[in-house]
C-alpha cells in the first residue's frame, strides 16, 4: 500500500513537472508585466502540483474568442452624442494630453454639457440610489460587483422589483464571484416581478462562458438613459444606509445627468449582451437630449472609461500614467488597495521627486490583508523619493479618486493596483471640469483631516519579519 502511494505521488509528481516545462515558456510568451511572469514561472516551478492547477484556474490570460467578439456587441453612438469635445480643444495641456491618450486607446472622445453631483456618504448615496430607482418610468439598468446579503441589499432588490411590477423593465447584471450568494437567493423577488438578472462570467467550468479571475468591478445603474449612479460603491451597509454610520465605509461615486449618460449605456448593454447573448435593436434606449448650453470647453466636461481584457489596450491604466507623468503641481491619490507596477509607482517617485505635491491615502487597516501587505512593500521607495503617505483611521476607505493639479479628476471603480489595471472589467470617469476637480479636492481633504501621516523613520524600523512578509505578498501580489 505504501509503495502503492510512492508510485502515485511520483506520477503525479512528473506530470507536474512536465506541465511546468511546458508552460513556464507560454507564460513568457504570454508578455505579462515582469512581476507577474516571474510570481507565476517561480509558482509552477517550486511547486508544480500547485502553481499548474492553479494557473488554470485563476491565470491565464488568453483571451478566448467569446471575449474578444464582446467588444462592439452592442454598436456605437458616440457619434450622435451631443457636444462632444475634440480633446485638443480642452483647456489645459494636461487634460488635453490626456483625454486624447484615452481616446486613442479605444475611449469615446469627452463630452460636455453634464451636471455632475458628487457622493461621498453612504446615507446620500442610498437616497440617490433609491430615488433613482423610484424615478424611472421606462428602464433601469444596473450592474454591481458585490450586492451584499443584508438589509440594504435586500431594499435595493425590492425597489427594483416594485418597478418591475409597475411595467418598467428592469434588468440586473452581478458578477458571479462577488454576488454570488445574492444570486443564489435574493434576487428572487426581483424574477418573480418580471425583472431580468444575469451572471457575469461564472466562475466554474461548467459554463460555456467562464473565468476564475476575470471579474467585471464595475458600478453602475442607469434610469431611462436619462441618468446614471457610478463610482465605487457596490450595493450593502458598508457602502450606504439610510443613516450615516460609523462602520460604513468612506467611498464616493457620482450621478450624472446628461448626454454622457448614453456612454454608460453602451457600457452597459455591451455587458449584458456578452452575459446573456441577447442583442436587438437599442432604438428609445438612447434617447434625444436636448443640447446644454456649454460656457466653456470644460463645462460638465467628462470621458467615460472603460478597461478590462476585452480590450486591445488598457485606458484607464494608460489614462492614469498620462496624468501622472505631466503633473505640474500635484498628484493626490486615494485607494484602498495600492499595489501599482513599476511603471506607476517610478511616475510616482519621479513626481515627487520634481517636487511635485504627491499624496496617497489608503486604509490604516484593510479588508484584505494579502494585498494591504503587498502595498506597504512600496512605501519605504515612494517616501525616500518625497512621497506623503496618510493611513486613514476611521474606518476601511474604499474611495477611487485621483486629482491631477486643478485639470484632471478620476473617479471609479478601479484601484491603483495590477488587478485593476489589468484584470478586472472596470470603469472610469475622467472629469475635465474645474467645478467637479474643486469638491474631488474638498473630500480628499476631508479624508485627509481624519487620516494620520506615515513617518518614514518609524516606519522603516519596523520588525524584519514583517517586512518579509510584505515582501513575499509583493513577489505574488500579480496572482491576486
Amino acid at each position: 500500500m505504501v509503495d502503492g502511494w510512492r508510485i502515485a505521488a511520483l506520477v503525479l509528481s512528473t506530470v507536474g513537472y512536465i506541465f511546468a516545462f511546458i508552460l513556464i515558456p507560454r507564460i513568457i510568451l504570454e508578455r505579462r508585466q515582469p512581476a507577474a511572469t516571474v510570481a507565476w514561472v517561480l509558482s509552477i516551478a517550486l511547486l508544480p502540483m500547485v502553481g499548474v492547477p492553479l494557473y488554470y484556474l485563476v491565470g491565464e490570460r488568453r483571451i478566448r474568442r467569446h471575449i474578444r467578439a464582446k467588444i462592439g456587441v452592442v454598436g456605437s453612438v458616440e457619434s450622435s452624442v451631443e457636444n462632444r469635445v475634440r480633446p485638443g480643444d480642452l483647456s489645459s495641456p494636461i487634460a488635453s494630453d490626456c483625454g486624447s491618450v484615452l481616446a486613442k486607446a479605444g475611449a469615446p472622445p469627452p463630452v460636455a454639457g453634464n451636471r455632475v453631483s458628487l457622493i461621498s456618504r453612504g446615507d446620500e448615496a442610498y437616497r440617490a440610489v433609491l430615488g433613482l430607482i423610484e424615478e424611472a418610468r421606462d428602464h433601469i439598468h444596473a450592474q454591481f460587483f458585490i450586492l451584499d446579503v443584508d438589509p440594504i441589499g435586500k431594499r435595493f432588490i425590492h425597489a427594483l422589483a416594485a418597478r418591475a411590477k409597475a411595467g418598467i423593465r428592469v434588468r440586473l447584471l452581478l458578477d458571479a464571484v462577488g454576488s454570488w450568494r445574492a444570486l443564489r437567493r435574493l434576487v428572487r423577488p426581483l424574477r418573480l416581478a418580471g425583472g431580468e438578472v444575469a451572471e457575469f462570467l461564472p466562475a466554474l467550468p461548467l459554463h460555456r462562458k467562464w473565468s476564475a479571475h476575470l471579474r467585471n468591478h464595475r458600478k453602475l445603474l442607469i434610469t431611462d438613459g436619462m441618468a446614471a449612479f457610478c463610482g465605487g460603491m457596490n450595493i450593502g451597509k458598508n457602502y450606504m444606509g439610510p443613516k450615516r454610520e460609523k462602520h460604513q465605509w468612506r467611498d464616493i461615486g457620482a450621478v450624472i445627468h446628461g448626454p454622457a449618460v448614453r456612454d454608460f449605456q453602451v457600457i452597459f448593454l455591451d455587458d449584458w449582451a456578452f452575459a446573456t447573448d441577447e442583442t436587438g435593436p437599442a432604438g428609445h434606449l438612447f434617447p434625444s437630449l436636448p443640447p446644454r448650453k456649454v460656457d466653456s470647453p470644460q463645462a460638465g466636461t467628462l470621458q467615460v472609461v472603460t478597461s478590462g481584457p476585452d480590450r486591445a489596450l488598457r485606458p484607464i491604466y494608460q489614462g492614469v500614467f498620462t496624468a501622472f507623468t505631466s503633473a505640474r503641481r500635484r498628484i493626490w491619490i486615494a485607494t484602498p488597495y495600492f499595489v501599482p507596477d513599476d511603471a506607476i509607482g517610478t511616475s510616482l517617485e519621479n513626481a515627487a521627486l520634481r517636487g511635485i505635491d504627491v499624496r496617497l491615502i489608503v486604509p490604516e487597516k484593510s479588508d484584505l490583508r494579502m494585498v494591504w501587505l503587498a502595498g506597504r512593500s512600496y512605501f519605504d521607495e515612494l517616501m525616500v523619493a518625497g512621497v506623503k503617505i496618510y493611513l486613514y483611521r476611521p474606518t476601511n476607505i474604499h474611495t477611487k479618486m485621483l486629482i491631477i493639479d486643478d485639470d484632471v479628476g478620476v473617479v471609479g471603480s478601479s484601484n491603483v493596483d495590477i488587478r485593476s489595471f489589468f484584470l478586472n472589467f472596470e470603469l472610469g470617469v475622467f472629469l475635465y471640469g474645474r467645478k467637479e476637480i474643486d469638491l474631488l479636492a474638498a473630500a480628499f481633504e476631508e479624508d485627509l483631516s481624519l487620516s494620520l501621516r506615515l513617518d518614514p523613520a518609524t516606519f522603516s524600523r519596523r520588525p524584519k519579519t514583517v517586512r518579509f512578509l510584505e515582501d513575499t505578498c509583493r513577489i505574488f501580489s500579480p496572482l491576486f
